[in-house]
């Protein structure tokens, strides 16, 4: 019984020249909640969406836009998925050298 989760770097042709880079993750479990870091500082989503899937557990996607500068200095951002019904929590991070997951 583990929440699982991916994190996934949003590819943005469509945004380009914006200078964001938008990040995704989504998590699963029985209440997962998605909390997002960069170093020690927690960041806030720009949106959250939960739904209950047919066998029963609930899948949770969220998103952050960091800017291209953060981006481009090679900053972590770490993906937290809490279950508070398992009381377990994964994460994952991200960045410019990771490159894609």
């Amino acid at each position: 019984g583990e929440p699982s989760m991916e994190l996934l770097l949003v590819p943005n042709e469509e945004l380009s020249g914006s200078g964001t880079q938008k990040l995704m993750c989504s998590g699963r479990g029985f209440n997962p909640q998605i909390k997002w870091l960069s170093g020690s500082n927690q960041r806030s989503a720009a949106d959250n969406e939960r739904r209950m899937r047919e066998d029963g557990h609930v899948a949770v996607t969220s998103h952050i836009t960091v800017t291209q500068q953060e981006w481009n200095e090679g900053k972590d951002f770490i993906c937290e998925v809490i279950d508070k019904d398992l009381q377990k929590t994964v994460r994952k991070s991200t960045s410019l050298c990771t490159g894609s997951l």
